[in-house]
């Protein structure tokens, strides 16, 4: 990897000669990859590697009609901005560093329909976003529930005399919620003391950002986000599940009974054995050997796996491991950090990118 420069790149041969005519053949017929890591409300990295790539026109948030054969992948947790170091904006608006997370939500949204829009009227144009699901998204998209019992002023009573955990079961308690409604709130507290309220601040406080869980851009945000997309024969997860019964193809998790199907989304969103730790306690464990990880590319049908979820270093560039098989992209809180930038053929069955909307 470079390190001049902002983006990385997995390297690969290179030429000493000029290419013949197959060969620029093939490259016009190349697509461009630009994978970008966990952001926790660091809008400007995004916007930085979008303009890096010229894939928004000069001084506009609108996609460039001549950024064709393209896929970005964005790793998923794009919210829940917990005080680490911010990138500079890149232009005159300066914003609010909680008001983050809400910023690149809607980015995503408003790309998604441009390009949907491109491909419809661009003849030719091929540009896809893959946005994938990560655990603070998640967490967020489960914390609206708990309206669902709860008015916006009655939780806003709750946040102002809680203390601890279980001060807060007994007084729930207290005022007749039952056992499910006390472990919903106990998952929006959870959520909330995690970089929630920087989130929930972003959106203008509580009322407003229930009002978007709930509207358009919860809507959205539950339709599209996905749990993971193969290009070029990798697997793009936020994080490679822990248990080997969910070792299948993308498309068969997506496509398993519901019960079976949230337990692999949990798995897919918070497992960590790949790097050495238990999920459930953080406790280190033995990472995935070299032959678990044969097994595991081989059963999920890839050649290897792009991740996030896991931070494992305080520097730009991202982690690359099991014989470049590997590559996590979690570099959030490093100003400058790298995505990953490749150029690719397309193969059959190189792209699988099903879509199962989250509950």
């Amino acid at each position: 990897m470079d390190p001049q420069s902002p983006s990385s790149r997995i390297p690969g041969p290179t030429e000493s000669t000029p290419p013949s005519a197959e060969a620029v053949s093939e490259q016009a017929a190349t697509r461009k990859l630009l994978a970008i890591g966990d952001l926790h409300g660091d809008y400007f990295r995004l916007l930085r590697h979008l303009r890096e790539n010229e894939l928004l026109l000069p001084d506009t948030l609108a996609w460039n009609p001549e950024a064709s054969r393209v896929d970005l992948v964005l790793m998923g947790d794009y919210v829940d901005w917990r005080g680490e170091p911010l990138e500079e904006p890149t232009d005159q608006s300066v914003g609010d560093p909680e008001a983050g997370p809400r910023r690149i939500l809607e980015l995503i949204m408003h790309l998604e329909r441009e390009l949907a829009d491109l491909r419809s009227s661009e003849e030719g144009f091929d540009s896809a976003l893959y946005a994938l699901l990560g655990n603070h998204d998640e967490m967020m998209l489960e914390a609206v529930g708990v309206f669902d019992f709860l008015h916006v002023e009655q939780l806003q009573e709750l946040l102002a005399r809680a203390r601890n955990f279980a001060a807060v079961k007994r007084h729930l308690a207290d005022h007749g919620l039952n056992a499910e409604q006390i472990e919903r709130v106990m998952r929006f507290l959870n959520w909330y003391v995690q970089g929630g309220e920087a989130t929930a601040n972003g959106f203008g406080g509580l009322p407003a950002w229930k009002e978007a869980m709930e509207g358009e851009l919860g809507r959205f945000l539950r339709a599209r986000l996905r749990l993971g997309v193969v290009v070029d024969h990798r697997l793009f997860a936020h994080t490679i599940p822990d248990q080997r019964k969910f070792w299948k193809p993308i498309e068969e998790i997506v496509s398993l009974p519901d019960t079976e199907f949230r337990a692999a989304r949990e798995s897919f969103l918070w497992s960590r054995k790949i790097w050495g730790f238990d999920y459930y306690t953080g406790m280190r464990t033995s990472p995935f050997s070299e032959k678990e990880m044969d097994e595991l590319l081989s059963r999920m049908a890839v050649r290897g796996a792009v991740v996030g979820h896991t931070p494992l270093t305080r520097g730009p560039e991202p982690v690359v491991a099991y014989g470049g098989r590997v590559v996590n992209l979690d570099v959030h809180g490093t100003p400058g950090a790298f995505a990953l930038v490749e150029e690719y053929t397309p193969t059959e069955q190189g792209l699988r990118a099903p879509l199962r909307p989250s509950n």
